[in-house]
C-alpha cells in the first residue's frame, strides 16, 4: 500500500534506520549481453529505509532526475517483494531515494535503486539473505523498470568490480581488479523514449534468433574479453568491448552519429569503445585518465558541431558495491 499519511509520518516515530548506497554500472559490456557488467566509481543513488510501528503499509520518495515516487518507483517493487517473503506487517516501510545516477542513460541507475533498496532491507530486518537471495530480490525493481527480470546491472551495484552471472547457477562470480582501470562515459542528450520505455524498447530490437557464425564470432569476443578482464590487460579488454556482433549493431541506431563516433573513438586511440547498456551513453576505456577524458571531449565536440549535445566524465571500475552509510536500530 502507498499513503500520504505513511510518506508524512513523524520523524518521531521512526525506530530503525539504514542508509545504504550503490554505484552506476554498465552492463553488457560489448559481446557480455545480460552477463557482464562493471561497477563505476563517483555515481552513487542514497536509499534510506527507515521504519515505524504501522499495519505493513510502503511509501516510497525520490528525490533528484524527476524520478517518480511511489508504485512507479523501483524501490516500491523490491520492498513488496521482500514484504511477500518476510513478515512486515507490524511496521511501515519508509523508503527515501536520492538520485545520483542519471536514469534512462545506461548506467543502471535503476539496477542502482533496486541493489542498494534490497540491501538495506535485508540489513534492517536481519533477513539474513544469502548474495543469490539478494540478487534475486533487486532483479524484481529490474523486473518493474525493463519489462522481465535481468541481473547484471543490479549484480554489479550489489557486489562491486565485474560480475559474471551464473545464470544456471543463479550465483554472481566476480573480479575486482588490483589496478585502476579508467573508463570515460560521454552521453548524449537525445529525445525520445525515456526511462521504462526505452529500455523495453532498445531489448525489443535485439534478434529472437542468431546465426552459427554469429554465435561462434560473439563467443570468441565474449572469451576474449573474460581473459582481459581477469589479466587486467586493458588492451584486450578494450578490443573485445569493440567487437559484439549481435547486440551493438541493432542498438547504435538508437544514438546519434554512433558509427562515427565509435571510429574517431578509436582512431584517437581508446582502446575500446562501446554503449552503455541500452544506451545512450556510450563508454571509452583507456590506461591513463587524462587520455580518456580527451577522447571524450572530442567526441562531445564532434556531436557538438552536429547540433547534438553531450556531456561526459570520466571515472574507474570500482572495487565496491553496496555500502552500508548509517545503520540505527
Amino acid at each position: 500500500m502507498v499513503g500520504r499519511g505513511c510518506c508524512d509520518a513523524p520523524n518521531k516515530l521512526l525506530r530503525k534506520r539504514v542508509v545504504v548506497r550503490a554505484p552506476a554500472s554498465i552492463a553488457n559490456l560489448g559481446p557480455g549481453f545480460d552477463v557482464l557488467a562493471v561497477s563505476l566509481e563517483g555515481l552513487y543513488d542514497v536509499v534510506e529505509v527507515s521504519l515505524s510501528p504501522g499495519s505493513g503499509r510502503i511509501c516510497v520518495e525520490s528525490r533528484g532526475f524527476d524520478v517518480p515516487s511511489g508504485e512507479g518507483n523501483v524501490a516500491y517493487h523490491v520492498a513488496k517483494r521482500f514484504a511477500e517473503k518476510f513478515p512486515t506487517n507490524a511496521y511501515d516501510i519508509h523508503i527515501s531515494v536520492s538520485k545520483g545516477v542519471p536514469p534512462a542513460s545506461g548506467l543502471g541507475s535503476s539496477g542502482a535503486t533496486s541493489a542498494a533498496t534490497a540491501y538495506a532491507l535485508n540489513v534492517l530486518f536481519g533477513a539474513g539473505m544469502d548474495e543469490g537471495e539478494l540478487l534475486k530480490l533487486a532483479g524484481a525493481g529490474e523486473a518493474f523498470a525493463a519489462g522481465t527480470p535481468h541481473y547484471d546491472n543490479v549484480a554489479a551495484s550489489l557486489f562491486g568490480g565485474f560480475v559474471i552471472l551464473d545464470l544456471k547457477g543463479g550465483r554472481v562470480l566476480r573480479h575486482t581488479p588490483r589496478r585502476r582501470i579508467p573508463i570515460a562515459v560521454v552521453t548524449p542528450r537525445v529525445g525520445g523514449l525515456q526511462g521504462v520505455k526505452k529500455t523495453e524498447h532498445a531489448r525489443s530490437l535485439l534478434p529472437k534468433q542468431v546465426s552459427l557464425e554469429s554465435h561462434v564470432k560473439q563467443s570468441s569476443s565474449l572469451a576474449k574479453l573474460i581473459y582481459g578482464i581477469l589479466t587486467e590487460d586493458v588492451r584486450v579488454i578494450g578490443e573485445a568491448v569493440s567487437t559484439d556482433y549481435i547486440v551493438e549493431p541493432c542498438r547504435a541506431k538508437m544514438i546519434p552519429f554512433y558509427d562515427e563516433i565509435k571510429r574517431l573513438a578509436l582512431s584517437e586511440g581508446a582502446y575500446g569503445f562501446n554503449i552503455c547498456g541500452a544506451g545512450p551513453s556510450v563508454f571509452l576505456l583507456h590506461e591513463d585518465a587524462a587520455a580518456a577524458g580527451r577522447i571524450a571531449e572530442r567526441i562531445k565536440e564532434y556531436l557538438a558541431e552536429r547540433g547534438v549535445e553531450a556531456y561526459s566524465f570520466v571515472s574507474s571500475v570500482s572495487s565496491r558495491g553496496v555500502e552500508v552509510l548509517e545503520v540505527v536500530r
